[in-house]
């Protein structure tokens, strides 16, 4: 996912007809005239970066040639660890190593602090570099290659900032309910789900109301912790 939100060369863009910003405002319950224009710029800079986000994710490599390649790295870090051990055998290539890494850590103003000298040896280093590598280890359950759809984070995070949307405007918790009185339906039945369903689907019709449903399952949980951690 980028760190900015500003549009790329060529991004693909998404807007709202004046019909289609009557359902939306009719969805929260009535909008002001004078917020309506925010509501729909609003909207759209949420469609905006989704779009580019499912840009990114349709390019992304396949998720053995990712597994393999943080494989690489795992394994670079693990014979860095092994080759750093072996300078405790050689203290003057241990010095040169630790005096050069001083010097650029201080240039670079990685570590600023008076008693760098004293405090990094080569315990540190190595400490460090098998971080890394125990980092590129990671958890099978982050990259996944079980058959079937794959993991949507553009979905979740448009999703999300959907349910943000419907708090601002109404002032009302976003809540998530996926069943029709009784009889579980698998699309979103709250009123921050339908709004949510309303604008995903106008945006990109392929996606499925049940796949929405799962987003507003996560995105009510996030809201929800963030709340209670304020």
């Amino acid at each position: 996912m980028p760190a900015t939100d500003e549009p790329a060369p060529g991004a693909p863009t998404w807007t709202m007809s004046a019909s289609e910003l009557d359902d939306v405002s009719n969805l929260l319950g009535g909008v002001e005239s004078t917020k309506r224009e925010d509501l729909r710029a609003a909207v759209m800079e949420a469609a905006g970066r989704y779009l580019r986000w499912t840009r990114q994710e349709d390019a992304m490599p396949l998720l053995s040639r990712q597994r393999a390649q943080l494989a690489k790295v795992k394994n670079a870090a693990g014979r860095l660890v092994e080759e750093l051990e072996k300078l405790a055998s050689n203290p003057d290539a241990e010095f040169a190593f630790l005096y050069q890494l001083q010097r650029l850590s201080r240039d670079a103003e990685i570590f600023n602090v008076p008693d760098l000298a004293t405090s990094m040896n080569i315990d540190v280093v190595r400490d460090l570099i098998a971080w890394l590598r125990d980092g590129a280890t990671g958890e099978p359950r982050f990259l996944d290659d079980r058959s079937g759809p794959k993991s949507r984070p553009s979905l979740y995070l448009f999703v999300l900032s959907l349910c943000r949307l419907y708090e601002h405007i109404t002032v009302k918790p976003a809540t998530h309910n996926p069943y029709e009185k009784t009889r579980y339906d698998g699309a979103p039945q709250s009123a921050a789900g339908r709004f949510a369903e309303f604008i995903v689907r106008l945006v990109d019709p392929e996606v499925t109301p049940m796949q929405i449903s799962t987003a507003m399952g996560y995105a009510v949980l996030e809201l929800r912790r963030l709340r209670t951690a304020t």
